[in-house]
């Protein structure tokens, strides 16, 4: 039989399991009153979480990353993983908002004993009354409850990171395996500041193993080769299919005036009792011995990593999204705090019997003022649940219900694939699934959000590549109205929305030469003319052409995709040619008309934005 090892040391024997069944009892019940507040809050799906739903189902339904099966390749979300998951309500025909309510509320749930297992995987022990601290945290928290509830990748988030702190504290202390390597990669494909948490836990590896004087290379390089293979293969998938490092909502917010210091303090504000203890409790963790301060340590590199990306970005939606997730690591802080002063007082009673009993008076007034001053915060957070119930944030369903009118007028007017400007778009984009979107928020295209603040470049790729049969203004999106030339060639048709002018169901402004002569030729002839305007040096023509052809006629009877592909790179060739010409206008064009073609590759779209840029430049200071 092998002896016990200083880094494996043998569970402690209890004379009696009293704390353990209440402390695991304390956690059920945490999960329950968690799923209780959940079922009270019923927030509904969000139109944020609708955006990762579309993205998915298109995914499932063979058409790649595209909001919808006919809009372009752009990575319009910043969650992939959630976006994979919530796709799977496709193929298991289930209802997608609610298959995303509830599968955002069940990880949401998990993640709270996981939390509670942070102290004891720390120190090889039994759970302990203190370890609750994290469940009960978030299960009287409305803003935890109202985001795992909402569709939105929270409660995701929240179980990566209790999943990666659990692996990540067993494994330094073991110096085995590398499984949390492969949790924190998880965790960087569901959020962007994943790569924040990533380099938090990196720091608390490098600072053990310089303490420890161990280093341990062969699991340093499985975590390392779990971060590559999904991080990296991930980039690597971005620059292929997207054509870019960075998702596109990282340049669609370049100019969103958003104030990310009020958006922290706020919150600290709000909830300044809690954070309180848990700057406590991690002090005192880091005094109270190895294991307290592995998990104050880590706890408090996770909460200071999210706490910066919030400070950062800030968010347009009310009840703090970005913080939410790390909520329950309050309480892990909370609970290594009062592990580290048990520990300490373990330590006391050794040196004899005269300090057994100040020892227990000491952990006792230490729990005692946590609960004084914890349970009351804990109260006034559950009480904001019924404003939070009677106000939530935008509903998908609401948008969507919205453009039900949308997709009927187009199909009055005998669109197949009919191309919409509007904002909002995960409502738009789960009702109108077989039209092409122009997200004028920018979040889901790739024009919108390069030129943003470039007025004339925006209207040049809404007007030379659409024009939209219908434009939508409100919001964020009245800045459409003061493009230069965009709105003479709409009609007000009632609210924000506007129609393309001298459009009916049997004529199309867009059609060169009329609607029934543009949709007249077969494919053959389709394809000949299309080449005959490239040839021609016509992109513009082209372009109209194929936005009439691509609106009206079915699939069947459009060039076949090895046909397209052959005219693009046609089109690209002589492009290229008028560029070196400084012909850039007619450059343009031709680009366009290949990225188009082309199922609006990204490769092309870039090489195309990048020269609309130096033909509109974008005014100084953008």
């Amino acid at each position: 039989m092998s002896l016990p090892t200083p880094s494996n040391p043998p569970l402690p024997r209890f004379k009696t399991d009293w704390e353990l069944a209440l402390t695991a009892g304390l956690v059920l019940a945490a999960v329950a009153a968690g799923a209780y507040h959940c079922g009270y809050l019923a927030t509904p799906v969000v139109d944020d979480a609708a955006i990762s739903i579309a993205y998915g189902h298109s995914f499932f339904e063979g058409a790649g990353l595209r909001v919808t099966p006919h809009s372009q390749p752009v990575e319009g979300f910043s969650n992939p993983l959630w976006t994979l998951l919530l796709g799977l309500s496709q193929p298991l025909g289930l209802a997608p908002d609610t298959y995303a309510h509830s599968l955002g509320i069940i990880l949401g749930l998990l993640a709270l004993p996981l939390f509670a297992l942070w102290g004891p995987v720390s120190a090889r022990r039994r759970p302990r009354l203190e370890d609750v601290a994290a469940p009960w945290v978030a299960a009287t928290s409305p803003i935890y409850m109202t985001w795992i509830s909402s569709g939105m990748e929270t409660g995701l988030q929240a179980l990566l990171l209790a999943t990666a702190g659990v692996l990540l504290l067993r494994e330094l202390r073991t110096g085995r395996g590398a499984s949390a390597g492969l949790a924190l990669a998880l965790l960087c494909l569901t959020r962007p500041e994943g790569l924040l948490y990533l380099l938090g836990a990196g720091l608390l590896w490098l600072t053990h193993r310089t303490l420890e004087r161990r280093w341990t290379g062969r699991q340093a390089l499985g975590i390392a080769c779990w971060l590559l293979v999904l991080v990296g293969g991930w980039y690597a998938v971005r620059w292929t299919y997207f054509a870019d490092l960075f998702p596109n909502t990282y340049y669609a917010k370049r100019f969103w005036k958003l104030d990310g210091s009020k958006y922290l303090k706020d919150y600290l504000h709000l909830s300044l009792p809690l954070v309180q203890l848990a700057l406590a409790g991690a002090a005192l963790g880091l005094m109270g011995g190895v294991a307290s301060a592995r998990s104050a340590a880590l706890g408090a590199l996770f909460l200071g990593a999210g706490g910066f990306f919030a400070w950062r970005s800030g968010d347009w939606m009310r009840e703090w999204r970005f913080i939410a997730p790390l909520v329950p690591l309050l309480g892990v802080c909370m609970a290594s705090g009062l592990s580290g002063v048990r520990a300490r007082a373990a330590g006391l009673t050794t040196r004899g019997e005269r300090w057994r009993w100040p020892a227990r008076i000491g952990v006792g007034a230490v729990g005692v003022a946590a609960l004084w001053l914890g349970l009351p915060a804990l109260r006034e957070a559950t009480l904001r649940a019924p404003r939070i119930k009677a106000s939530p944030e935008l509903p998908f369903q609401y948008v969507a219900s919205h453009y039900v009118g949308v997709k009927r007028l187009a199909a009055e007017l005998g669109q197949l694939r009919p191309l919409v400007a509007a904002p909002d778009l995960g409502g738009q984009s789960m009702v109108l699934r077989e039209a092409e979107l122009v997200d004028v928020a920018g979040l889901g295209d790739y024009a919108i959000a390069h030129h943003s603040g470039n007025p004339q470049a925006l209207a040049d790729y809404l007007l030379s590549e659409g024009p939209p049969f219908l434009l939508d203004s409100h919001g964020p999106s009245h800045y459409l109205t003061r493009l230069p030339g965009l709105m003479p060639n709409f009609r007000h048709i009632g609210g924000t929305e506007w129609q393309l002018i001298g459009l009916s169901a049997t004529e199309d402004p867009r059609c060169p030469g009329g609607k029934s002569a543009a949709l007249a030729p077969d494919r053959e002839a389709l394809t000949r003319l299309l080449e005959q305007d490239i040839r021609d040096g016509e992109a513009e023509r082209g372009l109209k052409r194929w936005r009439c052809v691509l609106t009206y006629k079915p699939s069947s009877e459009l060039p076949s995709p090895g046909e397209r592909e052959r005219l693009a790179d046609l089109a690209t060739e002589r492009g290229e040619a008028l560029e070196e010409e400084e012909q850039r206008m007619p450059a343009l064009r031709l680009y366009s008309l290949a990225t188009l073609l082309d199922e609006g590759n990204a490769h092309r779209r870039r090489r195309t934005e990048l020269l609309r840029a130096q033909v509109f430049p974008p005014p100084p200071g953008i």
